[in-house]
């Protein structure tokens, strides 16, 4: 049996591996230039979100809905931080108390997206809502959180761009094979 690298090629397993691999090299990229001491995590929140929101199946495109789903995880994610943080000097009920402020961040957060009849998106919303309250809670910055929001937000439109390319150029030129 013969393998037929056209065939290899056209699958959605390699492109979904280029997507991937593509986004991890334009974080890269931007990681070198813009984080060249390594202090703030850039690739690590930027990839983690990148790789939530690219889509495997070539059907489903990645949309702003993913950037959306993004913006609702952090909004909240920074509202239970800064809940956290403004009882942090009850030093005897903190550990507790965290627990379920985590908990209640994750009821609003899923509660916003089902309530914008976008349930779709929930789990990139928990993903940033985790990202932005659970690195930062432990680190008491509310600057790292927000410079979370960014990454996270970064992560997410290098997926978008990197699905247009892969959907736009790199598909009609298999289709040519």
């Amino acid at each position: 049996m013969l393998i037929n690298i056209d065939d290899i090629l056209k699958s959605e397993k390699v492109l979904y591996t280029i997507k991937i691999l593509s986004c991890a090299g334009l974080i890269a990229l931007l990681a070198i230039t813009f984080d060249k001491d390594k202090n703030t995590n850039f690739f690590l929140w930027a990839s983690l979100t990148a790789f939530f929101t690219v889509q495997y199946d070539s059907k489903n495109k990645v949309n702003f809905n993913q950037v959306t789903g993004n913006v609702i995880g952090s909004v909240v994610g920074i509202a239970i931080w800064l809940l956290i943080a403004n009882i942090s000097h009850h030093k005897g009920y903190y550990i507790n108390l965290e627990y379920w402020f985590l908990i209640l961040g994750i009821l609003l957060t899923t509660l916003c997206c089902i309530l914008m009849n976008h349930a779709e998106y929930c789990g990139i919303a928990l993903a940033s809502f985790l990202i932005v309250t659970i690195y930062d809670v432990s680190h008491h910055s509310i600057e790292g959180a927000l410079m979370r929001i960014v990454f996270c937000i970064v992560g997410c439109l290098i997926a978008y761009v990197v699905d247009i390319v892969a959907r736009n150029f790199w598909t009609k030129q298999l289709n040519k094979l």
